[in-house]
């Protein structure tokens, strides 16, 4: 059953019921206690006269009993007063409606020697009949005094109010039960319904549905209060989202480092295992290219030897790069200088002509940055020989100096990355290239020695149209090392960029905007 319902049914229909029962009750009373007192009345008027009346019948006096009938319409509004013998004859009387007497009720009246009343009607008169017996010295009954009284203009006006106050009463609760239905379906059941719907798509999957409050107070609280539990929610569940986004990174961030630990075993291993045969390959080889007698093939087979041999221990290096923690010994560098030598280094391994593809660089004019110049150098020749790899025409370099930092930014116009690949191209030994074609190290690389230097590296779209990796290095590394000044010897080179004065004793290798 609907609340309403149950509401009008255990309350408000109660209350009507007993409202209509205590109404008709109290006016039953009244038009009771009326009528008693009409009666009282009567009864007075008859015991007032019933002695003069009782000596008159004794003495036989008729105009006796008609003087004493007659004195009873100045006292009250009477319709009639009549004297009846034992058997119901009528002696003397004044009035009207000498005949509404009943037989049985007189026969009760002479018998028991008691008075009596009821009500009759006549000719659409509604009339009230006392009978009162009229005895002698020795208790005989001589006759019986009949007084009739006219219902009086109250009594009718009592029933006829009390009629109209019960229809009244039936009518108003009637009124009572619609405005009661018709306030309740405003201002509950559909405030309700709103709620109930908005719970409904709730419970249907849409997390962003709000209710519009609306309604009494009550109702616009319970809506508010409705939207702030949807609204902790949801905030509860980013929190979630954002604690399980925070555990799945704190996990990849631990399988990495277990599996660079376990990298840096196996490189210790390697390098152990295949460091000294390298070497003693490599010598050998180089004795046997001494010979003045070898043929020419055999030259050539002797040098692709040592460049196989070359290329693996450069894998063994960078496996031994991997798998080390490295202490940081930073210096002031230029990074004019540092890009130029990247270049150089891979047009050489490459095979590339100078001037494709083509490097410009977009750089302040005071380039000088302070970092470990052999980790960083080997960051920067990995990115250009990478760009140079994936067949770009073009590659840019530009640097951002802040007080945030250094944003520097590589980008080409080659073919790009899938974006299948983009979440592990940092990952060791993955390689977008073909079997043979890399070892997957170089990128890994990168990062570590960029999460070594406090910074880190993301991958973006190019305006090139190709691949854009940028770097963001701290503000660290914009301030001046604490050990001493650049120390060119460190490197083996003269030919550095002398960062006390912003100059550039190498020329560059590369176009400029």
């Amino acid at each position: 059953m609907r609340l309403r319902n149950t509401i009008l049914l255990t309350i408000i229909c109660p209350l009507l019921l007993t409202l209509i029962t205590f109404s008709a009750v109290a006016l039953w009373v009244l038009e009771d206690n009326m009528a008693q007192r009409q009666q009282e009345e009567v009864r007075l008027i008859a015991h007032g006269i019933r002695l003069p009346l009782s000596q008159a019948l004794i003495d036989h006096q008729q105009q006796a009993l008609q003087d004493a009938l007659s004195t009873t319409f100045s006292l009250s509004r009477l319709y009639g007063a009549f004297i009846l013998s034992p058997s119901g004859q009528q002696i003397a009387g004044v009035g009207l409606a000498g005949g509404l007497h009943d037989d049985d009720l007189l026969q009760r009246v002479i018998n028991a020697g008691q008075d009596a009343g009821r009500y009759s009607q006549q000719n659409g008169q509604d009339f009230y009949t006392y009978l009162l017996p009229l005895t002698n010295a020795q208790g005989e009954v001589l006759g019986v005094l009949q007084i009739n009284r006219l219902a009086t203009g109250i009594e009718r006006y009592m029933s006829l109010m009390t009629t109209v106050a019960l229809l009244l009463a039936v009518l108003i609760g009637i009124l009572v039960v619609l405005m009661v239905w018709w306030g309740f379906r405003r201002y509950v059941d559909r405030p309700v319904n709103r709620l109930y719907r908005s719970m409904k798509a709730v419970q249907g999957g849409n997390r962003l549905h709000r209710m519009t409050p609306g309604g009494a107070r009550e109702f616009r609280e319970l809506g508010e209060a409705f939207n702030a539990m949807l609204d902790a929610v949801a905030h509860k569940e980013q929190e979630v989202r954002e604690q399980q986004q925070q555990q799945l990174a704190l996990e990849r961030s631990l399988k990495k480092s277990r599996r660079l630990a376990e990298i840096g075993v196996l490189a210790a291993g390697v390098a152990h295992e295949l460091g000294s045969p390298l070497t003693v390959i490599d010598g050998q080889v180089q004795r046997l290219q001494r010979r003045e007698d070898l043929p020419d093939d055999t030259r050539q087979r002797l040098a692709r030897i040592r460049h196989e041999t070359r290329r693996m221990e450069n894998t063994v290096r960078q496996l031994m790069d991997m798998g080390r923690r490295h202490t940081l010994h930073p210096v002031q560098r230029s990074l004019a200088y540092m890009i130029s030598e990247a270049e150089q280094l891979a047009r050489d391994a490459l095979h590339l002509e100078k001037a494709h593809p083509l490097l410009v660089t977009h750089l302040p004019a005071r380039d000088a940055i302070t970092v470990d110049p052999q980790r960083f150098q080997q960051l920067l020749d990995n990115l250009v020989k990478n760009a140079f790899q994936a067949g770009s025409h073009r590659v840019d370099i530009s640097a951002h100096y802040s007080a945030a930092g250094v944003v520097l930014r590589i980008e080409d116009d080659g073919p790009g990355i899938d974006a299948e690949h983009r979440s592990r191209i940092f990952d060791p030994f993955y390689t977008t290239r073909g079997a043979g074609k890399g070892s997957g190290l170089g990128l890994t690389i990168v990062h570590q020695t960029l999460e070594d230097h406090g910074g880190h590296i993301t991958l973006e779209e190019s305006a090139l149209k190709g691949a854009a990796f940028v770097i963001t290095l701290p503000p660290e590394t914009l301030l001046p090392p604490d050990a001493a000044t650049t120390n060119d010897t460190a490197t083996g080179r003269d030919d550095m960029k002398d960062v006390s004065n912003g100059e550039n004793t190498m020329p560059r290798r590369h176009g400029h905007d």
